[in-house]
């Protein structure tokens, strides 16, 4: 899957086979035409087994450690603040560790527990989300049509604060964080995955080679395939999503990470998904205790709840009074997004309904 470079990086590897710790390399980081805050920097590196690597810089005229991982052929670290035209040298350090240290997760990163039928990231030591890898049950007494996984559920704040709700009684359909895709053709069908009391099409996590869990000092989290399967005789898997979800350590009082779907074709028979103002690949249901008189929605575009629905936007924000305090939600959609800038469906927010959705819906 596609990984955002949010920064030019050029390293120089350097010789030496001392066991010992020892500068290997010397890296270059050019900010290009815009400043850089708390930006992912990703460079191809082949780590070697045995090691730990860490970084050092100059910032501010102070020696500066930076916590780094290495995932999939890449170094990874988080760079503070690069003024726009500036470049900054590192030196890259390896030491000998204890075997998976340098996949340990710091106090201040991120990890993971398998739980409650999926997998929870921790940041730090506070909940950031809960992913739903089996499916589950609706509440007692309703359609079991209902049954669905592969949703976010619940999307805390780094106070604790629930921002989601699944299964509200006036949409049992309506799962946390979710893709909505609801009006497609398959095989001269159409098949709704959204509404599930159709039944005609739901959502299944599947067992699979490219499933896995991170954890790490920068970040951590996880990549899980799921299936989209046509509800029939027989049932015909007619596309595949690889879900991501990445959790990065925290630089402020926030908590961010990336969520990236990727969809093909299950088979050589195409899917299509057809345009519709219900449909797109990323919903949210807001907390419980949302309403259109206690919580907010705001676009890129300065619309509001009022106007924002059917309009298009490179980001926007659903916030409001919860238990004890305030929370909220920020979506930045990527400009290499298909239909970026996304178009938006937004709920009223009447009868505790808080929502929102990018190319998208919220609810």
């Amino acid at each position: 899957m596609a990984k955002p470079y949010y920064v030019l990086c050029c390293l120089a590897l350097l010789g030496g086979h001392s066991t010992f710790a020892q500068v290997i390399a010397k890296v270059t980081v050019k900010a290009g035409p815009v400043d850089r805050h708390h930006s992912i920097v990703r460079t191809p590196f082949n780590a070697e087994q045995g090691y730990a690597y860490k970084l050092t810089g100059q910032e501010n005229g102070r020696k500066v450690k930076y916590a780094t991982q290495v995932e999939d052929g890449m170094l990874i670290w988080r760079l503070e603040d690069l003024p726009a035209g500036t470049e900054r040298q590192f030196d890259l350090v390896r030491e000998k560790s204890p075997a998976g240290r340098q996949h340990a997760a710091a106090p201040e990163g991120v990890s993971y527990e398998e739980k409650d039928g999926g997998y929870t990231i921790i940041h730090g030591k506070a909940n950031a989300l809960h992913y739903r890898a089996e499916t589950m049950d609706p509440p007692a007494g309703v359609d079991t049509a209902y049954r669905r996984g592969g949703f976010i559920h619940p999307v805390w704040t780094p106070s604790g604060k629930v921002l989601t709700q699944i299964h509200p009684k006036d949409h049992y359909h309506h799962l946390g964080i979710w893709s909505p895709w609801t009006d497609t053709e398959f095989e001269g069908k159409t098949v709704d995955f959204w509404n599930l009391a159709k039944r005609s099409g739901t959502v299944l996590p599947v067992a699979s080679a490219r499933n896995r869990r991170t954890s790490g000092q920068v970040f951590g989290g996880f990549r899980q395939v799921q299936d989209y399967v046509v509800l029939g005789n027989p049932d015909r898997t007619a596309m595949t999503e690889e879900l991501e979800v990445i959790v990065y350590g925290r630089p402020d009082e926030n908590i961010t990470w990336d969520y990236n779907s990727t969809l093909q074709c299950a088979s050589a028979a195409p899917i299509t998904l057809n345009e519709y103002r219900y449909g797109g690949g990323f919903a949210i249901r807001g907390a419980v205790e949302w309403n259109n008189a206690n919580s907010k929605v705001i676009t890129s575009e300065g619309k509001t709840r009022k106007d924002a629905d059917g309009s298009l936007a490179r980001w926007f924000i659903i916030q409001g009074e919860l238990k004890d305090g305030k929370g909220g939600l920020l979506v930045l959609s990527d400009p290499n997004n298909f239909n970026a800038p996304q178009p938006l469906r937004v709920c009223p927010g009447t009868s505790g309904q808080g929502n929102a959705a990018a190319g998208a819906r919220v609810a």
